[in-house]
This record gives C-alpha cells, structure tokens and sequence, in this order.
C-alpha cells in the first residue's frame, strides 16, 4: 500500500490539490478558483468537499492519505502550524491549519509559505540540482522568495525568510523616484493595475488583443504583444525588468546564489523576461559574483508548490 501525501496549494487566485509521494511525484491532481471574498473558511471547506475524491483515488491506486502539506501564500509559523497573516484572503491571521485537519479528518497536517515550499521543489528536481546556493522567486499574484543556502532550505527564525517581494526601491521612472515594494512594482497584479491605467498609444496591439476593454488587460496579453514586437508592450516590459533586476542583484551580492529561477505566472512570457533579467541584473552585480551566476526559468512551472510541499512534507 502507497502511503500519500495530500499537498495543497492556496494563495490569492487558485487551489490547487495533488496526491504525491515523498520523493515529489504527483500522482493525480485537482484544481478549483478561489473566491477572497468567501475568506479562509471558505478556501477550508473547498478543501475538506473534495477531501472524499481524493480519498477515494488513493484507494484506486492502492493506498491512503496519510499526511497533508500546505503550500500558503503568506508568511507562516512552520513549526506551530500557524498562519501568521495573509495579505490577499481575509480571515487567517493566527489561524491553527494544523488544528482544523487533525479535527476534521484526523491526518497531520503541516504548513510552509509558498515561496520556500516552490524554492525547495525548485532545487531538488528542477534548475537547482546541482547546485549549493540557489534562490527562487515567484511573479505572480504577489511576489516571494526562498532561499537555499549549503544544500538547505534558509527559513530564518522559523518565520519565513529571503522576502524579496516585501523589500524596497525607488520606483524610478514612472514612480518619480518613491520608495515602493517590490511586490506593488512588478508582481501579476501590479502589472495588470498599470497596464489598465495607463495610456496606451492607439497603434499598439494591446488594444486587439483585449478587444478594445482595457479594464480586461492583463500579464498574457502583455506578453503577447511583446512578442509580437509591439513597441508599447516592449517598453513596459522593459521598466518591469530593470526593477526587478535591481531586487536580483541585492540578493547575488548579499548571498551569492549559484542559480536563480524565476516562476509564477509572469514568468510564462517565458525568454522575453528572462533575457531582460540577465541583461539588467548584471550590471548591478558585485564584481566577486560577475560570471557565477545564472537566471533561468523555473522547470516545474504550475506544480512547483505542490512538488516542494510533498518534498517537504515527506522528511516530517
């Protein structure tokens, strides 16, 4: 008999729910839309509906949940079970997930931020093998961070760590110089906010490509029209990138990653963003880091945190 691991993703936008191993292979997945508005008790219950399919696949493949890993889009006590706050979906500031899984269906459950849950699935079966200092950052509705220094996952004091997104730059250009977070510059949200409030000159593609409703902009659409040469498009995506560029290189010099990956969903403008990050970042860099480093995009893509859940939740 299998003995599974039930990994949960849940950030701002989607649930995301796999059976895995502990060795990160996925074995069946299941995935819904997340409503903020119906808070943490709502996300909850989605979770515990489609508890008895899940129950019932594992059997199908001869086995059983045995274990719960959650993958949380937002700081966490890890070793308590505790979220900390979420900054997208009301109601879980202090909320116990280890608690309501042991009352509900009486499996363990453990809790990691999402960003070190995608650092460590990154690292072990994705652009990271390989290597003893790597860094993982996501763009999508938020941006994150995790960090891998000498082979293990760099989580602090325990509350979370290498928050690229809650740090701070000048929004230099379109921002008149004011400080700002990285995650109010250039995460999925942030972009599509810009994009739908900008001016955006009559002869750019954007225009067809959301049928003339600006309001329906958003990071695809972007990089459709970057890769169809759109000069707008280009232009904005190149702002995007120096800033983002300038967060990269605050990390290589403070810690000197061998590899650095890039996921989330702005991520699948796929080379576009990536050139530009390598062409941006490197002028930025500390002399002792020049040449001894790379930029990819993340291999694992959408089931990212889901594989570093399982990973994780399987040395428990």
């Amino acid at each position: 008999m299998t003995n599974y691991i039930l990994a949960v993703e849940t950030g701002g936008t989607k649930l995301q729910m796999a059976l895995g191993t502990a060795e990160g292979e996925i074995h069946f997945n299941y995935r819904t839309i997340i409503y903020p508005e119906n808070g943490c008790q709502g996300i909850l219950e989605d979770v515990i509906k489609a508890f008895p399919v899940l129950e019932e696949e594992a059997e199908k493949r001869d086995g059983k949940i045995t274990k719960i890993g959650i993958g949380f889009g937002g700081p966490v006590d890890s070793n308590k079970g505790v979220v900390i706050a979420s900054v997208q979906v009301p109601g879980w500031n202090g909320f116990s997930v280890m608690d309501f899984f042991k009352e509900r269906v009486g499996i363990p459950a453990y809790i990691y931020n999402d960003s070190n849950a995608a650092a460590w699935g990154e690292y072990c079966r994705g652009t990271g093998r390989g290597t003893k200092n790597f860094f993982y950052t996501n763009l999508g509705s938020g941006v994150g961070g995790g960090l891998i220094i000498d082979g293990k996952l760099y989580d602090g004091q325990g509350y979370g760590a290498a928050e690229m997104g809650q740090t701070w730059l000048c929004d230099f250009g379109h921002g008149k110089g004011r400080p700002e977070k990285i995650e109010n510059m250039c995460s999925g949200w942030a972009i599509e906010k810009k994009l739908r409030r900008a001016k955006i000159p009559a002869d750019s593609i954007l225009w067809k490509l959301c049928k003339g409703r600006q309001g329906e902009l958003n990071c695809a659409m972007l990089g459709q029209a970057v890769k169809a040469g759109d000069y707008y498009a280009n232009d904005f995506l190149d702002h995007i990138a120096q800033i983002f560029s300038v967060a990269l290189s605050n990390i290589i010099s403070l810690f000197s990653p061998e590899c650095i990956a890039v996921g989330g969903g702005v991520s699948l403008i796929g080379e576009p963003l990536i050139e530009r990050l390598r062409k941006y970042t490197d002028p930025f860099v500390f002399i002792s880091s020049r040449n001894r480093y790379h930029i990819e995009k993340s291999r694992l893509d959408e089931s990212i945190v889901l594989v570093g859940t399982l990973l994780l939740t399987g040395m428990k």
